[in-house]
Formats: structure tokens, sequence, C-alpha cells
């Protein structure tokens, strides 16, 4: 039986590339629909990816399905994806966790094994760009990534 990852804000690239990226990786996926869905549909999760993309098929922003997704699954590990480099989306990571009240370890490929620890938990927040899943490389580490932050 496969995990299950809530793709919990759904844009085009999480839907063309990251669904199939975590399929490939043993997990089978679940689509939100609509942000009333997300008790539901985040009970029972391995975790749940949230697109920092401006538009989505969920009308709610990063930040609103975040916080909506950690009061009622507080231990669920978050991924968040967009198109931009890690460095390009930092200040939308650090923004989130502010609004959080949470001291977040941010991480992408490029994390030391040392921080790598960190996966799996509520404070970590794993982003991985278009990038990361386009270049053989990177997406060898992301794979590996993934499989530590989704237990």
């Amino acid at each position: 039986m496969s995990k299950t990852v809530l793709i919990a804000r759904p844009h085009t690239f999480i839907v063309a590339v990251m669904k199939p990226f975590l399929e490939e990786n043993g997990y089978a996926t679940d689509k939100l629909e609509h942000i009333s869905g997300l008790q539901s549909q985040s009970t029972g999760a391995a975790g749940a990816v949230i697109s920092l993309a401006l538009s989505s098929s969920i009308v709610e922003s990063a930040e609103e399905v975040f916080l909506k997704l950690k009061s009622m699954a507080p231990r669920t590990p978050v991924l968040f994806a967009a198109m931009l480099s890690l460095e390009q989306a930092r200040p939308a990571l650090e923004r989130i966790a502010k609004q959080a009240g949470l001291q977040a370890n941010i991480l992408g490929v490029e994390a030391t094994s040392a921080a790598a620890a960190q996966l799996g938990r509520q404070e970590t927040f794993l982003y991985l760009s278009k990038d990361d899943l386009t270049f053989p490389e990177r997406r060898a580490i992301a794979a590996r990534l993934i499989q530590r932050h989704f237990r």
C-alpha cells in the first residue's frame, strides 16, 4: 500500500511535473479541489505539497492553505514548490513561517546531510523548484529528500 501525498494547493507545474515525480517514487497523490476538503483529505496523508505560485485552482494563498493545514494536521510534513529557485522563494517561505509562528528550517536539494536530518518535522520546509525535477542529478537528490520527508 503506497502512502498518499495531498496536492494541497495545485498549480499546472505541480500537476504536470510534481505529481508524476511523486508517483515514480512510490506515492499516491490526492488533489485538493476546494479548501473545504482539506480536513478530510489531509487525514492520514504522508505529506502535502503547496504551490507558491500566484495562481492556483485553490483560490486561497499558499500562506492560507499552510495555516489551515497546520491547524487541522499539525504533524503533516509539507513540501513547497514553484518555478523559482530556492533563493528567490526564500522570502515567501520565511513569511509563511513567521505567520505560522514557526522558526522554519528551509531546505532545498543543496541541503547538507546534517540539515537533512530535520526532514519530516513540522518546522522543516522542504522546497523543490522545477529545475530540481528537470535535471537528472538534482531529481535523484530530490527523490531521496522526499523519501525522508514523507516517511
